[in-house]
């Protein structure tokens, strides 16, 4: 299966499961995601340590990700690499965009070129703040977001920075007040070719980014209707779709 359709099965099935998320998951368990980020790490060039029992530690990273196995580097010292037997248990350890990313697996081959051939893992630690994959948006400026902070005279304006099934991250430049639990109503964010998105919101998390210029302010949705959870669950798959592409 290819990198896009890995990746339109990971939101399709997100989509499908989005009544039954839970507000902070610490482990990855369905395949089609724990697939997906396993193909990050590889995207990414993510250096990983491999843990064995004797708890020896070495430095690989994952070349190939298949339906049912992984294929890592081989390791450069011959004594670590006499240890990567048919069998060993290993503990994958490494961190992707600085969130833990770990899980166990055990070596089930080689291959033609040397490397280690490792079984799926059935989870993945890799704690999150959001229940659902966050996609990341390039041009901000172009998607304008706008609230009320309900029962006071405040305004929330910025920019989405990323969206999900569950929510979306708004880059707010001004000085706004506004604090975790704040309902943000009513409230609209614009999309692609202009299209207005309305929904009321409960502030999640506020967190100041002094490098960036702004404060993100994480807001879950409340309350939005069908029609517009399909225009923005459309939405999130096109902007993967063209980010995959590139």
């Amino acid at each position: 299966m290819s990198f896009i359709s890995s990746l339109k099965s990971l939101l399709a099935s997100e989509e499908k499961e989005e009544d039954t998320r839970n507000t902070n998951p610490n482990f990855i368990t369905r395949p089609s995601r724990i697939k997906h980020m396993l193909q990050t790490l590889m995207e990414s060039h993510v250096q990983i340590s491999l843990v064995l029992d004797d708890q020896s530690d070495y430095t690989s990273r994952v070349l190939e990700v298949s339906t049912n196995d992984i294929i890592l580097d081989q390791l450069n010292s011959r004594v670590a690499h006499n240890k990567m037997v048919l069998g060993t248990v290993i503990q994958i350890n490494a961190k992707h965009h600085s969130v833990p990313f770990n899980f166990s697996s055990s070596i089930i081959g080689t291959s033609r070129d040397g490397g280690y051939i490792i079984s799926m893992p059935d989870k993945i630690y890799h704690p999150q703040k959001r229940a659902f994959f966050r996609v990341p948006l390039e041009n901000i400026e172009k998607y304008k977001f706008t609230g009320a902070i309900q029962f006071s005279e405040n305004l929330v304006s910025g920019y989405i920075y990323d969206v999900s099934f569950g929510g979306i991250c708004v880059a707010v430049y001004s000085n706004s007040y506004v604090k975790k639990g704040a309902i943000l109503s009513p409230a609209s964010m614009t999309l692609k070719d202009g299209n207005i998105i309305h929904s009321d919101f409960t502030v999640c998390s506020v967190k100041k980014s002094p490098h960036e210029g702004f404060t993100r302010v994480g807001c879950e949705f409340l309350d939005i209707q069908p029609t517009e959870k399909r225009n923005v669950h459309k939405f999130i798959t096109e902007c993967e779709r063209e980010r995959a592409k590139k």
